[in-house]
């Protein structure tokens, strides 16, 4: 890793972009830039400040490329194989990490750029994009765990086990894609995807996000239980004149 391989700003209120800065190697993401993004995701935890994080990658030709083939050929077996292990606990502390996540899926996303899309809580594409799911050609597998739940058992099964790429708009109708900008202007929807959600009560998106990850294998009551109680007490309702006072101001006039 080089300096400024992970480049951060403030593009608008409540709003921490993140960019994979590897444009030469279409942002292929090495052991050190995914290490430097975790501390990057660790400050921001901690930061009242920032209420999303929009992800992406520098330039339009790539969100990533993936790992960098490079450096793992130089590694020997048992290195990669630790660099695996580490990197599969970098992956999973990403996904949950506690505050909404965008990605901003300019041009290609392929393997670990598809699997950092993937675990993100909204994505964004444009007509550029292009999307494959590549570990099956490796002998592997990527995002059997989650895929079905995000497109359906179906789909996710075509993309796993044929490693196809899908354009944007493909993967905008199977719901791979959350947002789609028919423009071209990836990075500006996904900006203001991240600005809807930094205007939102910085709590409510921490607990909805939470309810969300830990919704799979419960019971359907058992959710709705465990929304009710966090609603009536974490999110203890303000009073209605507090809430609605907007509302109320617009039926005085």
């Amino acid at each position: 890793m080089t300096a400024g391989d992970l480049r951060r700003s403030s593009p608008a209120p409540g709003v921490l972009q993140l960019d994979l800065a590897r444009p030469d190697v279409h942002n292929a993401i090495t052991l050190g830039l995914q290490r430097e993004l975790d501390a990057a995701l660790a400050e921001a935890a901690d930061d009242p400040d920032v209420r999303v994080v929009l992800l992406t990658g520098e330039g339009t030709a790539a969100f990533s490329a993936g790992y960098d083939l490079k450096e793992l050929r130089a590694m020997t077996a048992d290195a990669s194989a630790l660099s695996l292990l580490e990197r599969d606990e970098l992956l999973w502390r990403y996904f949950t990490f506690p505050k909404p996540t965008v990605a901003a899926v300019q041009g290609m996303a392929y393997g670990a750029g598809t699997l950092l899309a993937v675990c993100s809580d909204l994505r964004v594409g444009g007509p550029g994009t292009r999307i494959t799911v590549t570990a099956a050609k490796y002998g592997g597998a990527n995002l059997t765990w989650v895929l079905d739940h995000l497109i359906g058992a179906g789909l996710a099964r075509d993309l796993l086990m044929t490693s196809r790429e899908v354009t944007g708009e493909e993967a905008h109708r199977m719901g791979l894609v959350s947002r789609y900008a028919a423009d071209g202007d990836v990075l500006g929807a996904a900006l203001e995807a991240a600005g809807e959600i930094a205007a939102q009560p910085p709590e409510s998106m921490r607990e909805i996000k939470t309810l969300l990850l830990d919704g799979p294998g419960r019971d359907l009551r058992s959710r709705y239980d465990r929304e009710n109680v966090v609603s009536r007490t974490t999110l203890r309702p303000r009073p209605v004149e507090e809430m609605f006072g907007s509302y109320f101001g617009r039926r005085a006039r």
